[in-house]
């Protein structure tokens, strides 16, 4: 077909060609070779998305596949680094608490993580929430049921696909549907889930959605929990052909049962409540952890008080696997010179209360990550730029918090204008570069229309980039080119537009002349290529775990530059005078590219001159990634533990911690 079709295109070009020497017809034939040859291409590129979708509908499975396999590799990871050193495992307790009429069926009155699938297995339907106390392992359960999900034998490719979100990031004025649509496209963009794959899989409920922090929705002190109260509400509406979707759902007992006082909690679903960490599993935790100690015995005081005083005021403090975690981490820093242990458990025992464990331990866990993952850093930047950002998740006093950390959402934290103030002033700039261009190219006597035209064009992105909001950046794929099938997705993606392309050009050469086919023909080129990259799955292997930073990255190193070299090239083959219309073509797209979240976040960067903030954001959040002191949720980055973010917003500002060795 594409023999004939270009076939067709040489018949119309010839006879405009013959058109125009025989009868005259310039104004006519110079229409026909500029349109005609467009048409055949046009039809193939309608014909090529008629033959996607319906090959959308085909290969599901394979999409699920792949959703799969990644989410597989990337929350392993994130188990892993929730685990911490050694990663040692708590096998948490939970109990089934009855919550009236309308639970599901199924349910064991008892379980631990270890046999968590098992229980989640009894349940018609599959429709799980996980209550618990702070850091009482929540997520981490959850998580262990998404990969046991996905390891399960049992298991087959008409399955749902476990999917982990954050629910602080939901507007809950849209659908829970839609909702998980933005979230997997925006996720694994990157592994080939088009926003219409990530529809359908949704839409036919082939993603189990694993919902992370319902307590996470709205502050301690929203009336009536208005965000948590939707949510709910849409979570009992969701449903399938069987009535009631499975899903998986955490929260906080204290702020689920407000909720439930006012009749309001997961219908048709089994909850389940995380029990304390005993003091026997305490101990034996940190016995494990603290094995390869050169001196293990200096933690024998706090393993015989756990011993001897199982509810006392250490083994409450200790009753979460995020306070032992802490412990651990806090107590094995080392002096980097003498390679002594800096301080001493036994500390803890001269501490009187709950609260003045959870803050010894909080006010020293910075210093101890960054002693044992050293880096650029200094535990006072660290704390200080974490500070900021926790303070700029805490929003301001009455509104929801959130956790995410998205690069390119983070423009407001230096205030509200700021940004856009130094996004629009950068636009400008580049704006009157041009302006100068076509004033000193065209003398007084040039048209006026055009220069209204500049001047119209002008606008466009200077009202974009002073804009209240920036778009998402848009994935680039790399495609592993020793990949057969990376490599047969992109010949399809590449061939009938560049083939279209060629026509252009080869018309534009016979009618124009070479320099304007080829002004014309290498910025199309150039965007047929990142529509391609774009439609390839790209390199469709796990990543461990997803990089947040990403998007933004390519964008900043591909897109711009690519818009910048566009408009040079445009003024190295001479559109107007001396090529500066050309150059004025470049600089107007490179702004109009600008002004999107690549563009947005430079200018943050430029904002907080690496004061406010790093100037290396990316690197930095990732060094605490590898910390310990974040993780990774899709493409945000979140604090190890809200807990963390809470104190860190309240204390923005490093000090010397008290009773510090």
């Amino acid at each position: 077909m594409s023999a004939v079709f270009g076939v067709g295109q040489l018949v119309t070009v010839l006879l405009a060609l013959g058109l125009n020497r025989h009868y005259h017809l310039a104004s006519t034939a110079a229409f026909l070779v500029a349109v005609l040859p467009t048409l055949p291409g046009a039809y193939l590129s309608w014909a090529a998305y008629r033959a996607d979708r319906a090959e959308a509908a085909d290969d599901l499975d394979m999409k699920a596949r792949a959703l799969a396999a990644t989410v597989k590799a990337s929350e392993r990871d994130q188990v892993a680094q929730l685990l911490g050193a050694g990663g040692q495992r708590i096998n948490v307790a939970f109990h089934c608490v009855q919550q009236g009429a309308g639970d599901a069926e199924g349910a064991a009155s008892r379980g631990k993580l270890s046999d968590v699938l098992a229980f989640y297995r009894g349940l018609r339907p599959g429709r799980l929430v996980i209550t618990g106390e702070p850091g009482a392992g929540k997520t981490l359960l959850a998580l262990q049921l998404l990969l046991d999900v996905l390891d399960d034998r049992q298991r087959t490719d008409a399955d749902p696909v476990p999917v982990r979100v954050s629910l602080a990031s939901w507007d809950t004025a849209k659908s829970l549907t839609m909702w998980l649509t933005e979230q997997i496209h925006q996720r694994y963009a990157g592994q080939g889930i088009t926003a219409a794959d990530a529809y359908a899989l949704v839409h036919q409920r082939r993603v189990l959605p694993v919902l992370d922090g319902l307590d996470e929705m709205d502050t301690a002190t929203a009336v009536g929990r208005h965000r948590a109260a939707a949510a709910l509400s849409e979570l009992n509406a969701y449903q399938d052909v069987e009535g009631s979707a499975p899903l998986v759902l955490t929260c906080r007992s204290q702020q689920y049962n407000d909720l439930a006082a006012v009749n309001l909690w997961t219908g048709h679903s089994a909850r389940v409540e995380i029990q304390a960490v005993k003091a026997g599993a305490a101990a034996a935790y940190l016995a494990a952890r603290t094995a390869l100690d050169q001196a293990s015995d200096r933690w024998q005081p706090v393993l015989d008080t756990l011993s001897t005083d199982p509810y006392g005021t250490l083994a409450g403090a200790l009753a979460t696997p995020w306070h032992l975690n802490l412990a651990a981490t806090v107590y094995s820093q080392r002096d980097p010179h003498t390679l002594n242990y800096v301080r001493d458990p036994a500390d803890l025992l001269a501490l009187p209360s709950l609260a003045a464990v959870r803050e010894h331990l909080l006010a020293r866990h910075i210093e101890a990550a960054t002693a044992q993952h050293p880096g650029p850093y200094t535990p006072a930047e660290v704390h200080q730029w974490l500070g900021r950002l926790a303070r700029h998740l805490a929003g301001p006093t009455g509104t929801a918090p959130t956790t995410d950390l998205v690069l390119h959402q983070l423009w407001p934290l230096p205030g509200p204008r700021r940004v856009r103030v130094a996004n629009a002033l950068l636009t400008a700039a580049l704006l009157a570069i041009a302006t100068a261009a076509v004033l000193l190219s065209h003398p007084s006597g040039s048209s006026r229309l055009g220069l209204g035209g500049y001047a119209a064009l002008a606008l466009v992105p200077l009202f974009e980039s002073a804009r209240s909001s920036a778009a998402h950046p848009a994935p680039i794929h790399r495609p592993r080119l020793s990949d057969v099938v990376q490599r047969r997705q992109l010949r399809r993606s590449l061939g009938p537009d560049l083939a279209l392309v060629l026509t252009i050009m080869w018309v534009g050469a016979l009618g124009f002349g070479l320099k304007l086919a080829l002004a014309l023909g290498l910025p199309l080129t150039l965007a047929v290529v990142m529509g391609a990259l774009r439609k390839t799955d790209g390199d469709n292997v796990p990543v461990l775990p997803s990089d947040p930073r990403r998007q933004v990255r390519d964008a900043l190193v591909i897109e711009l530059p690519a818009a910048l070299l566009m408009g040079l090239g445009i003024a190295a083959f001479g559109l107007g005078k001396a090529g500066v219309d050309g150059l004025v073509i470049g600089l107007m797209v490179t702004v109009l590219l600008a002004h999107f979240a690549a563009g947005r976040y430079l200018a943050f960067l430029c904002v907080c001159r690496g004061r406010i903030l790093p100037w290396r954001l990316g690197a930095f959040l990732n060094w605490c990634y590898d910390a310990g002191l974040l993780r990774i949720s899709g493409i945000a980055y979140q604090f190890r533990h809200r807990e963390l973010q809470d104190w860190l917003a309240d204390h923005p500002y490093p000090r010397p911690a008290p009773g510090a060795h």
